[in-house]
Formats: C-alpha cells, structure tokens, sequence
C-alpha cells in the first residue's frame, strides 16, 4: 500500500497521518494514513474519541488528528499537504465522500483499517483547500507557527475560526491486518494488533528489528538453570556476540484485557512499576551469566553467551512517555546499576529501538571491518553517556552525519 518514498517518511517519523487519493473497490477515495505507537493503534481500535481538523498555515493546508487517549488534552498528529492526491482527497471530503482509514505500527506495518462516514461541518474546507499552495515544505521552518496553531486547537478545543473540525472517533469495529515476519533464521512470527498476548507481540517485533543485526545469534526466552530438571526464563530477547550480549525485558500494558480504558495518568503507574521489576530481572540475568550458568535456547540446545565483557540491558516500554519521573532513572541510578553488574542499563520503546537499529546499520555501512552488531554495542554506550549527561535514561537520540 505504501510506496517507497511513503514507507521512508513513515519510518523515520514515530506519529504520522497523511491522506491519499487511492484507488478503491469502484472509484478513488479518500484514504487516511495513521502512523503511530501500538499503544496509540490500541486507544484508536477501542473506541476513543477522535477529531480531524484543518486550517491554513502561511498558505499551505495544515491537517491534524486529534486522539483523545488522556483525559486531558490527547495526542495530535499532523500533516502539511504537499501533493496534488493529498489535496484531491481532502476536496473530495468536502463533497461528503466516506474515508477509509489504516492504522501503521511503529515499524510502518499496517495492522488495520476502517471505513469512516462522511464528516459532518467541513463545508469551509474547499475555501481553505482551493487556494493552498503545494510541494515540498521545510518543517523545521514552520514549526513555531504550526505548535501555536495545534495549541490553539487543544486549548480552545477547535472552537475558534482557526480550525474546521469534525469528529470520528468511536468506532470500535477495526478490521485487523494480519502480518506475518520472516526471520533471519528463517523463523516466522505474527504480528497482530488484536491478540491480547500484548506481551509477545511487542516481543516479537524486537525480535525482528534486531534479528538483522547479528543472525543466528537472537534468542527469544532463553532459560536457565532453576531447581532440579527446571528452568526458568533468563530473559525477554538475548543477543550475543563476541565482544558481549545484550539482554532485553519487553514490558507492555495489556490494554486489550481491560475492562475499561484507563487514561495515560493509570499507565504511567503500571510503567513505573514495571520498569523496577525490569531492572530487577535484567540485574538477575546479568549476574546469572557472569556466575557461568548454563543457558539455553529453543528445544535445549546450549547457548554460547559472551560473559567477559559487560552487557546491555534494555527495558523494551511500550512509549517512553509514559514514564512519570524521569530523574529517577538519571546519573545516580546509572552509576549504581554499572556498579552492580557491570553493564550498561537503556530504556527503548519500539520507535527508539528502531532507531538504535538504523543507526547501527548506517554506522556499519561506513566501515570496512565494523559489523552491524559492533556498531548497535558502540552506539548503545555512547547513548548511555548522553543520557547520562541528560540527567534520565528516557531520552530519544536521532544519529546524524556531518557529511549530509
């Protein structure tokens, strides 16, 4: 569904809508395009109120998506329009067409869509879209004019003339797409927006983003030595290679299980705790390996793990802004932790770990000896030094080279 130059944009940007003109069952229709975090995907298919929004922007069409996953205010995506399909679909909004909307996981999979009625109080937008100018937009120059449009829209709740807006939240009917990932070891799993083991769905999508890095050698559920003819569980994912290994402890929320939808206040209680036993299990793991425990993949076959140099451990959260506070997982907490077990402590979500992974890729394309699992170890300790510097774990680092 998404061309090459639209998958590029949506997996470098975490939050992303975008419309579309596509070609439907019997004519082009308008197609809405929401990319964003599986735990936003999950308020979006249960139901929470949505709005969609337009208004002019030095001459350009701006167009927003307003989640309202928080009792306070809610999540916003937004867009400029830059292409003639974009602005077709929007016009033909405007003639009371229906949407068909896709929602796009972190990793720009599409695991579900909807189809949308047509919107009601939108009859201004063909004046704003006839004459907004088109092509490609430098966003880093209207950012400042764009934040206090989006502002005006969550404080005034679009009730000033700056905005058209409508509703279409609500529907908890979502078709899922389901996708199934083809592993380097030639290991399949299924990625399913829907399936309420919310744990090792998030599990499986680190399995696939870091399966690249080192082939062979990532491990899901690794066991070690527990009582006699028992084991138990070392940790979520293990990776290993011969300058270290990497422990990962995924942590998700189980949205789907609840009876009722809990604001982002409750889950960053459920984060919070969480994220303490995580460091808890990842500090047993390390010291398990470094104590030569035997450890061991899937059907007993022993894994050969390095236990000399000092390992990352990486809490996998579902969105590091559901952390409440920062500062306790600053400077104090990573010097006690390295102290402890000699390793290197992280905290990721899915879009920071993506990013982890392209960086290391785009550090070892440039080398001649450098693989991509050196360059995702040397990356990952030169990102716990600025978080460090940052005072908190919970930091977001975009890699950039000075020749581009």
């Amino acid at each position: 569904m998404l061309s090459a130059h639209n998958r590029s944009e949506f997996l470098a940007v975490p939050q992303l809508i975008r419309f579309d003109f596509a070609a439907g069952q019997h004519d082009r229709e308008p197609t809405l395009l929401i990319k964003g975090s599986t735990l936003l995907l999950k308020y979006i298919v249960l139901g929470t109120r949505m709005q969609l929004a337009f208004a002019s922007l030095d001459g350009r069409l701006l167009y927003a998506l307003r989640v309202f996953d928080d009792d306070a205010d809610g999540a916003i995506l937004w867009s400029v329009c830059e292409r003639e399909e974009e602005l077709d679909a929007i016009k033909a909004l405007a003639q009371g067409k229906p949407i068909v909307a896709f929602l796009l996981n972190e990793i720009a999979v599409n695991v579900a869509w909807n189809d949308v009625a047509p919107l009601q109080k939108l009859e201004g937008i063909s004046a704003v879209a006839k004459d907004a100018s088109l092509g490609p937009i430098d966003h880093s120059a209207i950012k400042e004019v764009a934040t206090s449009l989006l502002d005006q829209l969550v404080l005034e709740d679009g009730s000033n003339g700056d905005w058209l807006v409508a509703e279409i939240g609500g529907s908890r009917d979502w078709k899922p797409l389901l996708n199934h990932f083809i592993t380097a070891s030639a290991q399949s799993s299924l990625i399913n927006l829907f399936d309420e083991d919310e744990g090792n769905q998030q599990e499986q999508i680190g399995i696939w983003l870091t399966d690249n890095l080192h082939p062979q050698e990532v491990y899901h559920s690794p066991q070690r030595p527990y009582k006699e003819n028992e084991t138990r569980e070392l940790t979520d994912i293990l990776l290993s290679y011969e300058f270290g290994a990497t422990l990962i402890e995924s942590k998700t929320l189980s949205m789907l299980a609840r009876k009722r939808i809990p604001n982002r206040a409750r889950l960053q209680r459920d984060v919070s705790s969480h994220l303490a036993k995580a460091f808890k299990q990842l500090r047993g793991g390390i010291r398990q390996i470094k104590d030569g425990a035997e450890i061991t993949g899937y059907g007993g076959k022993v894994i050969s793990v390095n236990r000399n140099q000092p390992a990352h451990a990486i809490v996998l959260v579902p969105d590091l802004d559901l952390i409440e506070v920062r500062e306790d997982y600053g400077s104090e907490f990573i010097e006690e932790f390295m102290s402890n077990t000699g390793g290197f402590p992280h905290i990721l979500d899915i879009s920071e770990l993506l990013r982890v992974v392209q960086a290391a890729e785009a550090l070892a394309s440039r080398g001649k000896t450098t693989t991509p699992m050196m360059a995702f170890d040397y990356y990952l300790m030169e990102r716990v030094k600025k978080a460090a510097n940052a005072g908190t774990l919970c930091i977001e680092v975009l890699l950039r080279f000075v020749d581009e």
